[in-house]
């Protein structure tokens, strides 16, 4: 306001300057002279100070159908598969033309996941309505959403109940059953539980969970074959047409290698693989004090790691913790450094004995946070150095995936999802590496991109892999993962291969990176690293990979044989590692053997994955008609079969709560962009001009 006082007060003295001792004009007209003067100098000055002008304008928006459509595989696995690939599409592409006529239509797909592109496909293996719904209120949140048309078979084989809390939905959901909706009587396979990595020669569990509809009165059984080989069985009497019922199995796992689970109830088949090992990795954990970031690695791992935790504190005897550390450091295969490094005057010295036993050929993993020594942690490794920042304060970091990291492969949807991971607290810091280093993940701090390492790999001068991980509460990952997954496989995945990639020994020149199980409609990435004598990367020769597959089938008279096809291939060479994206594979257990030249030597490496098929969709092919009706009753909508889609769009025409709502939205505009003050200043100068023309000498 201020300066508005100070353009006008200019305006003033300007204009007084000019006509207040005039005597050409009247008294009439230099009146009129110096208000236009003052007006023109005063409105030209604040332009010169680019004011805003604050505005309030009201804004129809027209309501948004959203058409939710199935993408998964079960769809067009029914009798009527043609029509849905076929005529389906163009049906829906009519209805929602008619429809935007009226409405802003706007389509999805859904299967395990969520697709804003409309491509139907019906490729899906999963099916998960829950998080369908979920997303789209998310994403159309303060949206005018006026109804979701729910397109589904509403079979739901992944994620949580879809009806829970589904009263609360903010539009009313139309659905229309697609798919098989006559009951037959059928057994299915819902759910198989166990451990894909099991200690040889002992008994591991298996939980299988089928079903059966309209089967009463029968007998249901269930086998178990390893290897083509019936291990297990049993049977229950169906009570009721609606029936299920879990089975528990104990299966001796036999001899290490990698096995084929079969699964068989009535005619339906689900296919699992299982790895038996018979050594187990043994990790040490030591941190000053208990933290739930120690918890949330512990239980990303499975039944295959011993995970040993030592603290070091004021309330433990130092000596003794020591020695049992010193003693135990020879037993290990991995140790993981919390916060480890506090306290330098006396905790130091449990460091130097850390650092005395370096020699040892063990991997570690270093979480640096707020509770660290940057100085200790200086002192006890050359890798890495971190100075204190500016301020004493702590720093939320959020991830953001390098895309040029190469040591091992994470799935692209959790690369996606890393920047909405919840931030880990670092104190204010500069981290400068001192020797190579790959980086998974980089910092965002406060949605900028840094050129600073959240989560990097580096070998010390021993060759000893090293990850370090700079800030704490990785915990919220694994909350985050379950809370909008219902899962921890993001969080279990990062751990699990860095775990993994730590392991592989130090010495090995040439090491092949990729997952151990894959899914049939998932493209299989490799990477590999190979190191000359010195151990250095290279990537100069040629890398040749030949992946063998073991088919397991039995002859006429139930021998079990086993018959074997190969695929080569040649590694494409990256900035100094080499990958190969092979594409999809059918379902089963491969072995590989990867082998290069270098310098007269010959490097080669050897190791196993599986491909495993789904299959869920198939299991279950008869669509849920109750659970379409209540996702409609339960929100204000209705349902519909698809032989009745066609009063849809009239349903939806009638419907009163779809309508157009006025929302008043605050709006800022500078002042220098109005067009008309422009030509306002323009005709005030002009009538000035004029006057002064006319009735005086300019």
């Amino acid at each position: 306001m201020w300066l508005i006082i100070i353009a006008l007060a200019i305006g003033l003295i300007y204009a007084s300057l000019l006509y207040l001792f005039s005597k050409k004009y009247g008294k009439g007209l230099t009146a009129l002279l110096f208000a236009l003067r003052t007006i023109v100098v005063a409105t030209i000055l604040m332009l010169f100070i680019n004011p805003y002008i604050k505005q309030r304008i009201n804004k129809i928006e027209q309501p948004i159908i959203v058409f939710a459509q199935d993408n998964s595989e079960s769809i067009v696995l029914t009798k009527d598969s043609v029509f849905y690939k076929e005529k389906y599409p163009k049906l829906i592409d009519s209805i929602a033309n008619e429809l935007e006529k009226e409405y802003d239509v706007e389509t999805v797909l859904f299967d395990g996941g969520f697709l804003t592109a409309f491509e139907m496909t019906h490729t899906g293996q999963y099916t998960n309505i829950y998080n369908a719904l979920s997303t789209i209120q998310r994403q159309y949140y303060k949206k005018n959403v006026g109804a979701v048309v729910l397109l589904s078979d509403g079979i739901v084989n992944q994620g949580v109940n879809p009806e829970l809390n589904i009263e609360k939905y903010p539009s009313p959901i139309y659905s229309v059953t697609l798919g098989d909706t006559v009951s037959y009587p059928r057994t299915s396979i819902s759910d198989v539980k166990y451990n894909k990595t099991v200690q040889a020669n002992m008994l591991f569990p298996l939980r299988v969970t089928a079903n059966a509809l309209n089967y009463k009165g029968k007998e249901m059984n269930v086998m178990v074959k390893m290897d083509g080989v019936e291990v297990e069985n049993a049977s229950v009497a169906v009570t009721s047409n609606r029936f299920s019922k879990t089975f528990d199995f104990n299966i001796d796992s036999g001899e290490e290698g990698t096995k084929q689970i079969d699964i068989v109830v009535g005619d339906k088949t689900r296919r699992v693989f299982i790895n038996v090992t018979d050594k187990k990795h043994r990790i040490l954990c030591v941190a000053k004090a208990p933290h739930p970031d120690i918890a949330a690695i512990k239980s990303a791992l499975d039944d295959h790691f011993e995970f040993e935790t030592c603290y070091f504190n004021e309330n433990n005897n130092e000596n003794d913790v020591k020695t049992r550390l010193i003693a135990s450091l020879h037993d290990q295969d991995l140790v993981i450094l919390h916060q480890l490094y506090v306290q330098a005057n006396d905790d130091l010295r449990a460091n130097n004995d850390l650092r005395a036993n370096n020699d040892l050929p063990l991997p570690k993993m270093m979480i640096i946070g707020p509770g660290t020594d940057f100085d200790a942690f200086n002192q006890s490794q050359k890798m890495v150095t971190i100075k204190h920042g500016a301020t004493n304060t702590n720093l939320d970091v959020r991830g953001r995936f390098n895309n040029g990291f190469g040591l091992f492969t994470i799935n692209s949807d959790i690369k996606n999802e890393i920047q909405s991971y919840p931030p880990l607290s670092l104190p204010h810091s500069e981290i400068t590496f001192n020797t190579q280093h790959n980086e998974l993940l980089r910092m965002e701090i406060m949605d900028l991109e840094t050129p600073y390492p959240l989560m990097a790999f580096a070998n010390d001068n021993d060759g000893n892999k090293n990850a370090f991980i700079f800030g704490t509460g990785c915990w919220r990952w694994k909350l985050y993962e379950y809370y909008h997954h219902k899962n921890h496989d993001g969080f279990n995945e990062i751990i699990n291969k860095t775990i993994k990639y730590l392991l592989t020994e130090k010495d090995k020149e040439l090491t092949v990176n990729h997952k151990d199980n894959y899914l049939n409609t998932e493209n299989i990435n490799i990477s590999a690293e190979l190191r000359n004598p010195s151990m250095e990367l290279v990537n100069e020769p040629d890398l040749y990979i030949t992946i063998t597959q073991k088919n397991t089938s039995k002859d006429a008279i139930n021998r079990v044989s086993t018959i074997a096809s190969s695929y080569d291939y040649v590694f494409s060479k990256g900035e100094n590692n080499y990958n190969l994206n092979i594409g999809m594979l059918p379902e089963g257990i491969y072995k590989y053997h990867a082998n290069a030249s270098l310098g007269g030597i010959e490097y080669n490496a050897d190791g196993t994955f599986t491909v495993e098929a789904t299959g869920i969709e198939a299991q279950d092919l008869t669509a849920d008609i109750e659970r379409m009706r209540s996702l409609a009753s339960q929100t204000g909508g209705r349902h519909y079969y698809i032989t009745e889609i066609q009063q849809l769009t009239r349903d939806l025409q009638k419907d009163e709560r779809i309508t157009s709502i006025s929302r008043q939205e605050t709006r800022y505009d500078d002042l220098i962009n109005l067009k008309w003050l422009f030509f306002s200043i323009l005709a005030l100068i002009t009538t000035e001009w004029l006057l002064r023309k006319i009735f005086g000498i300019y």
